[in-house]
């Protein structure tokens, strides 16, 4: 059982040390550069220390979308390490965006098992060194005129892990996967019908993406498949509150390694548990949120999320729904973007606490 009084005193802690530090162009007041120190606590990491930049570039059109380059950088008090340098792009009159992500951790990892239900305090420990490029890049070339909010797009991921479980003792019942060290190296599409509007936080709109992605020994250590449907709704609520809607299924084929495959993250999907509390083949995940601005940088959220998972189509309509309710933070970094660093206490299964910092929404 967590500690509530413990998470709270860090939710403290970022309150008052979360400020941004703006540089802005005195003829545009376009926002150019926000930091924070990374301060808080979740339950993978415990606390954390560090701090995040973000650089913003300006939209080569009026109303067009400000391409992105964040760096963050932070420890825990578990000795985690973890760095990456992420370029958001825009370019070609927005005609082609597209995320880049290169990443290293250096991490002290809890598995509890391949399961849909595991025990919070049955887990065996495990070390694991990471380095991966991560990209994908969208385009509406030949598309915009018949279908306006359509895009396509290419992914590619460069994957190197190592991961030892020998280094702690275990006395439990959780057999060590075999499946782990080596070479993740994936290439796939990506299909989006994109009619937010705003990608940071949407009052309305619809997000459809459907993603598949291929790995495969010959040029990697692994073969599999990954698919994922996702589908988002945003609406305008009462008392000018912003409801978001969404759905996500995954799906893992071929012999995957156990951190690779479908279930919850943590951050996003099924927040305040560890990666991979709950875990399988397939994965679904259902949220609901409502959020609000309320004052100077200051906006809060509510949500409550479900999600299981199963090795089989059966095994995941079968199994038990894990169950979230919970409420957050959040703190402007770029009022013009809407973009927001948050901070959020979920009530996990009615039954444990946990908490979440994280820059950008859930969906």
């Amino acid at each position: 059982m967590r500690f509530l009084t413990q998470k709270l005193m860090a939710l403290a802690a970022i309150a008052t040390s979360a400020f941004a530090e703006e540089q802005t162009d005195s003829l545009d007041s376009f926002q150019r550069f926000s930091a924070v120190p990374v301060l808080g606590y979740t339950e993978e990491t415990k606390y954390q220390f560090g701090a995040m930049a973000i650089i913003f570039f300006k939209p080569t059109f009026e109303g067009g979308n400000a391409s992105e380059l964040d760096l963050s950088f932070y420890g825990t008090s578990r000795k985690q390490f973890t760095g990456s340098i992420s370029p958001k792009f825009y370019i070609l009159n927005d005609r082609i965006s597209g995320t880049v992500d290169l990443h290293y951790e250096d991490w002290v990892g809890n598995y509890f098992g391949r399961k849909n239900s595991p025990d919070i305090d049955d887990f065996r420990r495990f070390d694991r060194q990471t380095f991966y490029l991560k990209t994908l890049a969208q385009t509406n070339f030949g598309t915009k005129q018949w279908l306006r909010n359509f895009r396509y797009g290419l992914f590619l991921e460069f994957n190197r892990t190592n991961i030892e479980f020998n280094n702690y003792h275990y006395h439990g019942s959780i057999k060590e996967p075999e499946n782990t060290d080596g070479w993740r190296n994936g290439i796939g599409y990506h299909l989006a019908i994109d009619a937010r509007d705003n990608t940071n936080w949407a009052r309305h709109g619809y997000l459809v993406q459907w993603g598949h992605y291929f790995y495969n020994k010959g040029i990697g250590n692994y073969s599999y498949t990954h698919q994922e449907l996702d589908i988002r709704g945003y609406s305008e609520f009462i008392w000018n509150t912003s409801m978001a809607v969404g759905f996500l299924w995954q799906r893992v084929d071929g012999d995957a390694p156990f951190d690779k495959l479908a279930g919850s993250d943590g951050l996003k999907r099924y927040r305040g548990v560890e990666k991979n509390f709950f875990y399988g083949n397939q994965a679904l995940f259902l949220q609901v949120e409502f959020r609000k601005k309320l004052f100077w940088r200051l906006a809060g959220d509510i949500f409550f999320e479900g999600g299981k998972t199963g090795d089989y189509f059966s095994d995941l309509m079968r199994n038990k729904w894990h169950r979230s309710l919970g409420f957050g933070g959040r703190f402007a970094l770029n009022k013009n973007e809407n973009l927001y660093a948050r901070c959020e206490l979920s009530w996990i299964d009615f039954k444990h606490v946990g908490m979440t910092m994280y820059v950008r929404d859930a969906f």
